[in-house]
């Protein structure tokens, strides 16, 4: 819960910095990501999530829902920070044809075994029916595509480790901790199809993953903001 908390504020500070130019037309890749993944992790908290899948014509539409959030943020982030490398393959890789395909192919394969899966509870991640071998696959497909976004940001981010500027240099850590977490999150949710019991490891390594990757984020952009600043101050 805290876990989710920290990220959504990180993540809901980061998208308000960017709300006035996203108005105007820029920076709207920044907002979008961060208020897409904002929206992912506040609807999959435990009060958000009961009171919503209430009123949901579907038990656990709110799941399915807040995946596509978390996905759509995790694509535009990818995508800024390919950008932000000036990494042209690997931008297509994320957020053209072939990262279409990929983002497609996930997240039909988890609506299909969603439609499948008879849950019997209403939780996040469908994680009361752990016991389901079909509950454990949807768990463990939904953590692939993180891992597909930082296996192709990860020799990117690596580089910026040994760069003289320290901002570039405290982003590239955080982003190379929580992609590499994010790859272990993935092995881990394959464990977890033989053994159950490995999720909540799992969960708690996504948490920590996803603390990394938006502090990394928001240590880009912010820096970015006082380089901008900077230049502004520079011409008065």
């Amino acid at each position: 819960m805290l876990t989710g908390y920290l990220i959504a504020v990180v993540l809901a500070a980061l998208a308000l910095t960017r709300l006035p130019s996203a108005i105007r037309g820029r920076n709207v890749l920044i907002a979008s990501s961060a208020g897409a993944i904002v929206l992912a992790f506040a609807l999959i908290t435990p009060d958000v999530y009961a009171a919503l899948d209430r009123f949901s014509p579907i038990p656990n539409l709110v799941d399915l829902i807040a995946k596509l959030a978390l996905f759509t943020g995790l694509l535009l982030a990818g995508t800024q920070v390919a950008r932000a490398w000036r990494a042209p393959q690997t931008q297509r890789r994320i957020s053209g044809l072939p990262g279409a395909l990929v983002f497609l192919g996930v997240f039909v394969a988890e609506v299909i075994i969603f439609a499948v899966v008879h849950t019997t509870s209403s939780a996040p991640d469908l994680a009361d029916n752990l016991s389901s071998p079909l509950v454990r696959l949807y768990s463990t497909l939904a953590t692939a595509y993180p891992a597909y976004i930082a296996a192709l940001l990860l020799p990117h981010v690596r580089k910026g480790l040994s760069s003289s500027q320290g901002a570039t240099k405290a982003t590239s850590r955080f982003l190379f901790v929580g992609f590499i977490l994010a790859g272990v999150r993935f092995v881990l949710g394959l464990v977890t199809l033989l053994l159950p019991a490995t999720y909540y490891v799992g969960q708690v390594v996504s948490g920590v993953a996803a603390i990394f990757v938006a502090l990394g984020l928001a240590t880009a952009f912010f820096a970015r903001i006082g380089r901008q600043r900077a230049t502004r101050r520079s011409f008065r």
